[in-house]
């Protein structure tokens, strides 16, 4: 997944409360520029107050204080306030209404600008902070949530076999109920290696480190489309869920294979970390558990020594890396 997936610019959902079509087009025009796109705009406050009901989760609310309508930008506020009490919101004001600003600060507003500033000042310096520290605020939330329920996360390894990846040891799944058998859930683990051992690469170029990738459903089928057969992810509980992979390589008694190039006594593993799309608050501190992962598997010398301890372990490092 590329750094764009977790940007909290550009996948911030702004709301914009604007009845003028002129200035709609302006505040469009400066929110693209900061690479903002997912823009919903409501002319109304009654439109406002019912979206934000349907659709708790914006990053940024923009209220426009003269609204032609029963609620006005201040009564928006209020209303917005005793629905969701931290989205960040900014009022946009004509100019000589700093009284009408003050007021509306005391509701809970992060800030203020006037249209004339909107044409004229730096709308960046108003917005990318606030959507930073919603950020910041969403992955302490998560954070906390995913430390206590550990049960959603979950550590898989897998070393190459004579045949490809071979599931080792593994923790349970955060969807263990979605599999209708014990076969079905070893089928899912080695196709999770196989697509995860494919994606990081094997031999000489294996690449080490953390990445993170999405799990793939155990049962893609074939669709016909004018006349053409294409493969179809059907939607399942598998695809909402990511996983963190981390490879190694270690030392295993019994290992012989000849597609490795290397001492027949070592082997290449990976780790599979798998977790709610939810919980990607752990991933802007991928540096962190990629050193602290290094620094776990360096106490164990040989792939015979990986357990249930070694899985408990691996889970704490994420668990902690908030």
């Amino acid at each position: 997944m590329s750094d764009e997936n977790i940007d909290p610019i550009i996948n911030a959902r702004v709301l914009l409360v604007e009845d003028s079509k002129d200035h709609q087009l302006l505040f469009v025009k400066r929110l693209n520029s900061l690479g903002i796109h997912n823009i919903t705009i409501s002319e109304t406050g009654e439109q406002a107050v019912e979206k934000i009901k349907g659709e708790p989760d914006y990053d940024l609310i923009l209220v426009d204080y003269s609204l032609p309508t029963e609620l006005s930008g201040i009564d928006v506020i209020r209303e917005i306030r005793n629905l969701n009490p931290e989205i960040p919101i900014i009022m946009v004001t004509g100019l000589g209404s700093e009284q009408i600003a003050v007021q509306a600060m005391k509701l809970g507003i992060q800030d203020y600008i006037t249209k004339e500033d909107l044409l004229q000042a730096d709308f960046k310096e108003n917005i990318v902070p606030l959507l930073l520290e919603r950020k910041l605020l969403q992955e302490t939330v998560l954070a906390k949530r995913l430390e206590a329920d550990p049960t959603q996360l979950s550590i898989s390894v897998f070393k190459f076999g004579q045949v490809g990846p071979e599931p080792y040891l593994t923790s349970p799944l955060p969807f263990e109920n979605a599999f209708e058998s014990e076969q079905d859930r070893e089928s899912f683990l080695v196709k999770l290696g196989t697509h995860y051992m494919s994606a990081t690469g094997t031999g000489h170029d294996y690449a080490q480190g953390l990445y993170e990738l999405p799990v793939p459903s155990p049962h893609p089928f074939i669709a016909s489309n004018n006349h053409q057969e294409e493969t179809i992810q059907p939607p399942s509980p598998f695809s909402k869920y990511h996983s963190l992979v981390y490879g190694f390589r270690m030392t295993e008694k019994d290992h012989v294979d000849e597609r490795i190039k290397l001492n027949n006594s070592l082997n290449y593993g990976l780790v599979v970390v798998t977790f709610p799309i939810l919980y990607r608050s752990i991933l802007p501190n991928r540096a962190v558990i990629e050193k602290r992962f290094s620094e776990l598997l360096s106490a164990y010398h040989d792939m015979e020594e990986l357990n249930i301890e070694f899985l408990k372990r691996a889970q704490q490092i994420f668990l902690l890396s908030k």
